[in-house]
């Protein structure tokens, strides 16, 4: 990933002078419009927002969302957990992140704590928030440091958002926990790509060919194979198994 994709919070509060303020309602960062939202009261009794692996439940499901064009529930292959993904670029990331294996969880639409984000937008002299903002995912790595990531679709970013992205960085920060912001732009869709091609087929009892075996092998890593440079094709699978009997 490119350096510029990863903005310092003082480059992020010089861009908010420089964005013309437009319409912006929604308090979720990453969020698209929403109206079967269900209230906080219910997600804590449903305990949204807790837990770790298998076990966790995202804050916002993209049951929340009026379209559904940019949502998506995924699997982790690893956990078989349902991942809510609200945009096309937080499944990218959601693929790649979970692709590392130093990373051992990883947890989307993660809720920060509504009266210190109100503390920190406050003191930055911004309107604070009315709700209970997520950063998109927070990762846990091995050996235990965590990082949070904002994801965004495009650099066109509102003033608003670009507030909200500030108060996001300083809560991590107060947290002693590394802040990203990603752009999609940014991040390499043939690897995600791949990766989702091949991990359909992580849990052996899948497969059902010679092609899905391979895809399973590679899943589990027991092949190498460039997942980087070109989108994958049976015929290069096909290769593959040629090279390995020879």
């Amino acid at each position: 990933m490119k350096e510029e994709s990863l903005l310092l919070l003082s480059d992020l509060q010089k861009l908010i002078n420089q964005v013309v303020l437009i319409d912006y309602t929604i308090i979720i960062l990453g969020g698209d419009c929403m109206s079967n939202r269900l209230s906080a009261k219910t997600k804590a009794i449903r305990k949204m927002g807790q837990g770790t692996g298998a076990d966790y439940k995202p804050y916002i499901t993209t049951s929340e969302f009026n379209s559904h064009g940019t949502t998506s529930v995924i699997k982790d292959w690893k956990t078989g957990r349902a991942v809510h993904c609200l945009s096309q670029g937080e499944m990218y990331w959601y693929y790649i992140l979970r692709w590392d294996d130093t990373n051992i969880d990883v947890r989307e639409q993660y809720p920060l704590d509504f009266t210190e984000t109100v503390n920190i937008a406050n003191k930055m002299g911004f309107p604070p928030p009315r709700e209970i903002m997520t950063t998109d995912m927070l990762v846990t790595k091995k050996n235990g440091i965590e990082v949070a990531y904002s994801v965004k679709s495009d650099k066109q970013l509102s003033k608003r958002q670009m507030q909200l992205l500030c108060i996001e960085k300083q809560y991590w920060l107060n947290q002693g926990t590394k802040c990203q912001l990603v752009f999609k732009s940014e991040m390499n869709t043939i690897l995600a790509s791949n990766i989702r091609l091949v991990t359909e087929f992580y849990d052996a009892a899948l497969v059902f060919d010679v092609v899905s075996a391979i895809k399973h092998k590679i899943a589990i890593k027991e092949i190498e194979f460039d997942m980087d440079s070109k989108y994958i094709e049976n015929s290069d699978l096909m290769k593959l198994l040629e090279v390995k009997n020879e």
